[in-house]
């Protein structure tokens, strides 16, 4: 990315020679706003004095790598007249992607001339479908940092650094830019310590930010439009609970504290299934802050497999840790074993629920857009349905407020930012805390349960509000120094955080304090950094699988275990029913670990066997806009089918009933029915089964949305086979055509871009003997040395 003259980031896009092409209007350059230029100022003078450079960008700005790294291509272009320019992308959004086939170099689309890339897993350079006029050039796109070993500028999405990441790669590239959301990214002190900028924007900022740099060329903001800015600058931020005492809150305060306690006795220990276990426990506190719903209604969306975090297991996989420990380990588990217990039960009141609805209810008078953020899909599918059930919540309240969960808005796949008014569920992780401070709407309301975690949430938001503040004041009195740019104003302006328990009202800054000080987390020990060295977690937002298996009072902190050892020298202990994707001969499919043998393939997520490869790759499509139902419409077929082993039919009386429908199924084995209750298939391969199948069973709410399902089931089918080939050819070594391997040509989406965190490994030895080993290390891939110390039974102390 290094500049001179007429070839900076800021002239490419101010000067129109990058644009992109926008749906129904054609080809058009930036509207670049005062924003969107002293972002790429700042970009142009550390790439040009060869320093490492952070941006603090706390928006919902997801294409902002992809379009840094194509500004970086058409300055070098510009610069050279040469084609044979590369840059990395560093990032695990797959809309980077299709954003990048929308981007143009005067009116030639960028892609025909410099075409995207990924890099396999041994670092190798592959292109990702065809090209026009393909030269030596390349974008490449990456979600996986460790691959990374050069090829030009280098663009990072802090999505997809972990912790240390970046430390090796500041040691060796010197033009690369690092993209966050938060002032608590602990990979700013890494840039620091090389020698980097750090250059941050805070929400007062964004006021005089906002407005076009040359108005009459508006077709399009570069990072962040003029809308999202002002509406961000000007947010109100409020938090309400209700004023009585209510047993919920009283009871994640209990929990919070007994974290703290278990926390303190486990300090300082190096070992990691105790780590894990603790990391767990906070994800799981978590989730109970941010549902609304009962949790038997959350338990019920979440989607079943070993892996699984279930509220409703919390408490008996908190008293098997307990039993694994001894000492005061084994009594600071019991405490938090007996805080999911009073929370589980506090929470059946849904004493939130009340809160959210009220304001969904006022919205909708209002006709104005709002988005209600909650933590996962299973949290926004629960609270979904609680609010269509609702008596008391206008008919047609999903056509203006949308429910999401906190990643996704994280990480900009919501669209139609900003909004009215947005409504956060409860406290947030650390790694989100940017979404409270400065949110993507006019105004913000943050619910609680009552007056301690109403205080939490308010300290989160301004903590998070000074610590943006005081980013923004060393960038104008440090980093613009150092950079050599345009002097920055900087206004300070006290936090607007209000707390409301019904007709009280207290500021934020006068919320009493417990007695940890930290809104974020009730504990001192550096879970993250412990974890990170076995790759098992990325941040505090991140869901830790369970310490344990079994539920109901059954669970245990130690399973039986076989060990499969691959040709790379590594091995990974599995439950001999745990399920992976297999290749043998000309075989691929789903089978238990213990069917596995010498020679065959297993196709791995993440370096894991703990996600279903396919669920993996639903997830991912999911994320662009197009896609965005999928996901939650082949759930709910699962979720709707289910119902049926409960309801008295049979099989063949459902078959008979489809089969003597106006328009008949043209399926003949019952046989086939019980394969889609029991989840064993993907579902119909008739998309009219759908509505067959809900005529047949009289389901209501089935047959309203059976179209969208039956295209949902349909678009799923072509996905398997189509991902099936590839990883066939992949493992085979035989190279699919080209036309074989999109899923989506339209948007240029390709089978690579979906698998790009799978990898395959073969087999060279299972140990079919069990061995007793923490669950915690279950389906993680780890140095075959590793191994022999987890089989080692040790109390916890």
């Amino acid at each position: 990315m290094a500049t001179k003259g007429w070839s900076g980031l800021s002239d490419v896009v101010r000067r129109g020679k990058l644009r992109r092409r926008v749906s129904g209007v054609g080809v058009r350059k930036f509207g670049a706003t005062r924003f969107d230029v002293e972002l790429l100022e700042a970009v142009d003078a550390a790439s040009a004095r060869e320093v490492p450079l952070a941006l603090v960008i706390p928006l919902p700005a997801a294409d902002t790598p992809i379009a840094l790294g194509a500004a970086s291509l058409v300055a070098q272009i510009v610069r050279t007249s040469s084609l044979d320019v590369t840059a990395t992308v560093v990032s695990k959004r797959l809309s980077q992607r299709a954003a990048y086939d929308q981007l143009y170099i005067d009116s030639h689309r960028l892609s025909d001339f410099i075409p995207r890339a990924r890099l396999t897993a041994d670092g190798e350079v592959e292109v990702v479908g065809g090209t026009v006029r393909d030269r030596a050039g390349r974008l490449i796109l990456t979600s996986d940092m460790d691959r990374v070993s050069g090829h030009g500028a280098l663009v990072v999405d802090g999505t997809a650094a972990d912790v240390g990441d970046l430390e090796p790669r500041l040691r060796r590239c010197r033009d690369l830019v690092y993209i966050t959301d938060t002032p608590f990214d602990s990979n700013l002190d890494a840039i620091r310590e090389a020698g980097g900028v750090v250059w941050a924007f805070d929400p007062p900022s964004f006021r005089d930010l906002a407005a076009p740099f040359n108005p009459i060329e508006a077709t399009g903001e570069f990072a962040a439009s003029s809308e999202l800015l002002h509406a961000t600058a000007m947010a109100a931020r409020v938090v309400r609970a209700p004023e009585a005492a209510a047993s919920l809150d009283q009871a994640l305060s209990g929990t919070w504290k007994a974290l703290g306690r278990l926390a303190a006795v486990t300090s300082g220990s190096e070992n990691l299934a105790m780590t894990h276990a603790v990391r767990w426990a906070w994800g799981v506190l978590s989730t109970f802050s941010l549902s609304v719903t009962t949790p038997a209604s959350y338990d019920a969306c979440v989607r079943r497999g070993p892996f699984s975090v279930l509220l409703g297991d919390a408490t008996s996989h908190a008293r098997a840790v307990s039993r694994q420990s001894a000492g005061a380990t084994r009594d600071a588990w019991a405490m938090v074993a007996d805080g999911f217990a009073d929370i589980y039960e506090a929470a059946r009141e849904r004493p939130k629920f009340a809160l959210v609805q009220d304001w969904v209810r006022e919205e909708a008078r209002q006709r104005g857009t709002g988005v209600v953020v909650t933590r996962n899909q299973a949290a926004v599918a629960a609270l979904t349905a609680d609010l269509d059930e609702s008596p008391l919540v206008p008919h047609g309240w999903a056509e203006r407020i949308r429910v999401v969960s906190v990643r996704d808005l994280a990480c900009g796949r919501v669209s139609g930012l900003p909004v009215s008014s947005m409504l956060i569920t409860g406290p947030l992780p650390r790694a989100h805390a940017s979404l409270l401070a400065a949110p993507a709407a006019t105004r913000l309301l943050v619910t609680a349960a009552g007056e301690w975690e109403a205080g939490r949430a308010a300290r989160q938001a301004r903590t998070t509000f000074l610590a943006l503040a005081e980013l923004r004041a060393k960038t104008a009195t440090e980093s613009a120094v150092r950079l050599g740019t345009h002097p920055i104003v900087v206004r300070p302006i006290d936090p607007d955080v209000v707390v409301r328990l019904d007709t009280t009202v207290v500021k934020a800054a006068d919320v009493a304090r417990d007695v940890n000080d930290s809104p974020w987390e009730p504990f001192g020990l550096d879970v993250l950094k412990v974890l990170a060295r076995t790759g098992a977690v990325a941040s505090d937002a991140a869901e830790t699988p369970p310490p344990a298996r079994g539920g109901d009072g059954d669970s245990t902190a130690r399973v039986d275990a076989i060990t499969v050892e691959f040709a790379d020298g590594r091995a990974m202990l599995m439950d001999p029913n745990d399920v992976v994707y297999r290749k043998r001969q000309k075989n691929t499919r789903q089978v238990a670990a213990k069917s596995l043998q010498v020679g065959d393939v297993v196709a791995l997520v993440d370096a894991a066997a703990r996600r279903n490869l396919f669920d993996s790759i639903i997830d991912v499509l999911s994320e662009l806009p197009t896609y965005a139902p999928l996901a939650a419409l082949i759930a709910f077929w699962h979720e709707r089918v289910a119902r049926v082993s409960s309801s008295g039919w049979t099989y063949r009386e459902i078959l008979a009933a489809m089969r003597g429908n106006a328009d008949p199924t043209t399926i003949t084995s019952e046989q086939t029915i019980g394969t889609w209750v029991r989840g064993n298939s993907e579902g119909p391969e008739d998309a009219d089964d759908v509505r067959r199948f809900a005529e047949a069973v009289r389901d209501t709410e089935l047959l309203r949305r059976a179209g969208p399902v039956g295209k949902a089931l349909c678009t799923n089918r072509t996905i398997h086979r189509t991902v099936g080939r590839w990883l066939s050819g992949q493992i085979t070594g035989a190279r699919m055509d080209d036309h074989d391997a999109p899923i989506d040509p339209a948007l240029g989406i390709h089978v690579a871009d979906l698998l790009e965190a799978v990898t395959l490994h073969r087999v060279t030895a299972v140990q079919a003997k069990p061995v007793r080993v923490p669950a915690s290390a279950i389906g993680v891939l780890m140095e075959q040395s590793a191994i022999p110390a987890l089989t080692t039974p040790q109390l916890a102390r």
